[in-house]
């Protein structure tokens, strides 16, 4: 699955997804990504981010990164 370039950076990872759902998040508007674990094939990275980069980036406007909102590790199912 393909992350958007200012998720990745925002993320610090260039990993295909395994999972990615747009939803909203403390009323953000924001990008669930999940990750393979960089460490452990056991786990699962989740990361929450702000998806206003994405419009941004879609807009052709220049975007640094998106901005990281939550990031928490989960065992893989």
């Amino acid at each position: 699955m393909s992350v958007p370039a200012c998720v990745e950076r925002g993320i610090g990872r260039k990993t295909p997804a395994l999972a990615m759902e747009e939803g909203t998040f403390d009323g953000v508007d924001a990008l669930l990504v999940v990750l393979p674990h960089p460490s452990d094939p056991a786990l699962v990275q989740a990361y929450v981010v702000d998806a206003a980069c994405v419009r941004q980036e879609s807009a052709q406007e220049s975007v640094a990164k998106g901005e990281l909102l939550l990031t928490h590790t989960y065992p893989r199912p």
